[in-house]
């Protein structure tokens, strides 16, 4: 193993620990703060995806500009040196599928489907334009996050379950074992990513430079090429994953790594149809405004639809979730879960509270701390919790069913959702009766009612309601702090 090989394992394998590391620590909640979005935050395809969808670069996302002048540099280093899910795809073809040289110089050719990365890259960019983010749903790093936040941890001691969570796993898993036939299938034929930082890297400075005066034509370059690049000929720089796997593999120390090479030819453009381009772009403007016309989408009446605290409006927010699952990982009581149907086509997977899962903590504002794009505003504990002398910031409001509440509807006495209210004046209150019993006599119970002016739609009240199935008081997004129009009527008790 040559020394180049050696070094790259080990950036390989520090980058990969640090990603698990901090996801780590962000679910067994550690209160340090700890750069938990920092890989988001250098992610090219969300800077660019937030900045087309809701016309503004958070701040954050400014780091992306390093990674592109890095490639601008060194070409896709990232791919080759930094991805945790281009390792673990290395890892997966390493361990599961010792080839032959054959085999190896076979699925290390070039494919022309590996072209279909452009087209999404094509595809997400165009919807992001037309104002529907969806790179999340394709970007490596986000992919990667939501299959360990969703997939790996519920199942691990002391894990919560995560509905839906199994196909972020499946999907993960799907990628894994695909590589055992094609090395890095994933990077090499579906990641815009890859495929953006490609066009960045056809530019770069340093690159896989072969003389061809010394080659002999072994093709032993592309034994272990993780690129597909095929730098036996003319090297196609924007598919060079700068894995240098060619080098030591060259008996006649052809094959170089250096700045400015002469360039005999120009390098191969992206293997590209114009007409399928042109279907692709034309698709995804379609596409953009019915993923918002479904059923449950921006505009729809969505009453369980409850957003984190500090969230942004339902356009705004949606122009900047990547769908990356940090505020779900960051939640300290399981309250955020990942939106199958609540939130429609355009909304799938973006994090909602569930009160029946958890509750938001009453001063905790984890979620906003970790969102990489400000979809989620950074928020105070003393703001949220309006001891600034403002509002408190509420996600919606909880309303009663008589029928099935318990002094309301049995005459029994409850008084669990009044004890959980963390308000100050509390939300809920008592109202005093003597409600009548089968055997003719009275009994005087406490019907609980709820304050609108004073609830913030928590869910503690609902989470910890002792009515099994549906509670008998549950929370609705009317009345959130993120929207004005979501009002309950002038005077209404939602009692």
């Amino acid at each position: 193993m040559n020394w180049t090989t050696r070094i790259r394992i080990v950036y390989q394998a520090t980058f990969l620990v640090i990603f698990v590391w901090l996801l780590a620590r962000l679910a067994a909640g550690d209160p340090r703060a700890l750069p938990y979005s920092a890989f988001l935050h250098g992610d090219p395809l969300s800077a660019i995806g937030v900045t087309l969808a809701a016309g503004t670069l958070p701040g954050a996302l400014i780091w992306a500009l390093v990674l592109i002048a890095l490639t601008l540099v060194l070409g896709r280093v990232f791919c080759g040196w930094i991805c945790p899910l281009g390792t673990l795809q290395q890892l997966s073809s390493w361990l599961f599928s010792p080839r032959s040289r054959r085999e190896s110089l076979q699925v290390n050719r070039y494919r022309r489907w590996y072209a279909l990365k452009t087209y999404i890259l094509a595809a997400v960019l165009v919807a992001a334009l037309a104002g529907t983010l969806q790179s999340g749903l394709f970007d490596p790093l986000s992919l990667t996050a939501r299959a360990l936040a969703s997939g790996l941890w519920p199942v691990l001691p002391g894990g919560r379950p995560v509905p839906g969570g199994w196909l972020a796993a499946l999907l993960f898993l799907t990628i894994l074992v695909a590589s055992r036939w094609i090395p890095r299938v994933f990077c090499r034929g579906l990641c815009p990513l890859g495929a953006l930082l490609g066009v960045f890297s056809r530019f770069a400075i340093f690159r896989i430079h072969r003389v061809s005066d010394a080659c002999n034509s072994c093709k032993l370059c592309a034994f272990a090429c993780q690129g597909a690049d095929e730098p036996l000929g003319n090297h196609r720089v924007s598919e060079c994953h700068v894995c240098l796997n060619c080098l030591p593999g060259c008996p006649e120390n052809a094959m170089s790594y250096r700045a400015l090479p002469p360039l005999p030819s120009p390098p191969p453009k992206p293997d590209l149809s114009r007409r399928y381009l042109f279907g692709t772009v034309l698709g995804a403007f379609a596409v953009a405004p019915l993923l918002r016309a479904t059923g449950g989408g921006r505009d729809a009446a969505r009453p369980r639809l409850i957003r984190p605290p500090g969230a942004l409006g339902e356009p705004e927010f949606l122009q900047r979730c990547v769908k990356c699952s940090l505020c779900q990982q960051a939640c300290p009581t399981g309250a955020l879960q990942p939106a199958i149907a609540q939130a429609g086509v355009e909304g799938f997977w973006s994090p909602v509270l569930v009160p029946r899962r958890g509750w938001c903590e009453f001063a905790c504002v984890r979620c906003g701390e970790v969102c990489p794009t400000q979809a989620i505003s950074r928020l105070t504990a003393v703001r949220k919790t309006g001891y600034d002398g403002r509002p408190p910031v509420s996600i919606g409001t909880a309303f009663i069913d008589r029928g099935r509440c318990l002094p309301w509807a049995m005459s029994t006495p409850c008084i669990v959702c009044e004890e959980m209210c963390p308000t100050d004046p509390k939300a809920i209150w008592f109202e005093v009766a003597d409600e009548p019993v089968r055997e003719g006599t009275a009994r005087r119970v406490q019907r609980p009612r709820v304050d609108a002016a004073k609830c913030v739609g928590c869910g503690i009240c609902e989470n910890k309601c002792p009515v099994g199935e549906e509670a008998a008081i549950r929370v609705a997004s009317v009345g959130e702090t993120r929207d004005p129009l979501n009002r309950l009527l002038a005077g209404e008790n939602p009692s």
